[in-house]
């Protein structure tokens, strides 16, 4: 699917497409997917609806370019250095991982938005899929970076499962009231950890052999 019409070279054409998204952002928050369209998107930005055009085929491009933005952004709170360092402990590294993403999705502009939106447009969910096989493909890298002896099979599958266990939790922690999305991310850390230390191990692994 093609996201931006034509990218934008001068400044002021820049400008727009930033003001277009930054106003799609909060109209996403305010109304929701069903209630986002180019109309409200031409009138909030006080630009006409060719404007719009002129960048986005259509509102799933606006969208599909604030995901891949978002995708961006999860990559840079994903340090590979940290996690394959064998020196450091790997506990205190994906519980912080998965404090940052939780952070970084509730304080991103829509994020949560967002979010919804790429479940609750078929058009979008192609997204998801690729950034998590790219997710599952760099923490493969990464934890044979700390343990070149492991099994790329067995990294494999518990870095897709770790992955997809995650986004799943973190879709449904921020539904629920502040307490129990507390409680939903420390019982995501304590089965996260739990499970990477049949990896990481060398007792997990023998047990689990």
């Amino acid at each position: 699917m093609a996201t931006l019409r034509c990218a934008p070279s001068q400044a002021r054409a820049v400008e727009t497409v930033e003001l277009l998204l930054a106003v799609a952002a909060e109209l996403l928050a305010e109304v929701g997917t069903d209630g986002f369209n180019t109309n409200r998107l031409a009138e909030r930005a006080g630009v006409t609806v060719p404007t719009v055009y002129r960048y986005f085929p259509n509102k799933f491009a606006v969208v599909e370019e604030l995901a891949r933005r978002l995708a961006e952004a999860w990559s840079a709170w994903f340090d590979d250095e940290l996690l394959a360092d064998p020196n450091r402990d790997w506990r205190e590294t994906w519980c912080g991982y998965i404090d940052g993403f939780m952070s970084g999705i509730a304080a991103a502009p829509a994020g949560l938005a967002i979010r919804a939106s790429l479940h609750a447009l078929p058009e979008l969910r192609e997204i998801e899929e690729k950034d998590t096989r790219r997710l599952v493909a760099r923490l493969s890298r990464t934890l044979r970076r700390r343990d070149e002896d492991l099994d790329p099979r067995d990294v494999g599958a518990v870095a897709e499962l770790l992955l997809t266990s995650a986004i799943a939790v973190f879709d449904q922690a921020f539904n629920g009231s502040p307490r129990k999305r507390s409680r939903r991310i420390e019982a995501l850390k304590a089965m996260h950890v739990a499970y990477l230390a049949t990896l990481l191990e060398p007792s997990g692994r023998e047990e689990g052999a």
